[in-house]
């Protein structure tokens, strides 16, 4: 029972991760398909910019959405 309750603990854990708080490496994936096809216009994003995070919105641009603050 202990090893179930360790698994579902961790996979709660990935799933939190991998959602919302994820932080994107550019300001194109961020808002985009693969990773991110949920995204829509309007949606709050962040992405790193030379080691610092930077906070935004989903807009259109750069040949579909990118985030921009």
């Amino acid at each position: 029972m202990k090893l179930f309750t360790l698994i579902s603990t961790i996979s709660a854990l990935l799933a939190a991760a991998i959602g919302v708080g994820a932080i994107a490496p550019d300001p194109d994936s961020v808002c985009r398909c693969p990773n991110n096809c949920e995204h829509q216009f309007g949606d709050s994003c962040a992405f790193y910019q030379d080691g610092n995070v930077i906070n935004g919105a989903c807009v259109n641009g750069n040949g579909g959405l990118t985030c921009a603050t």
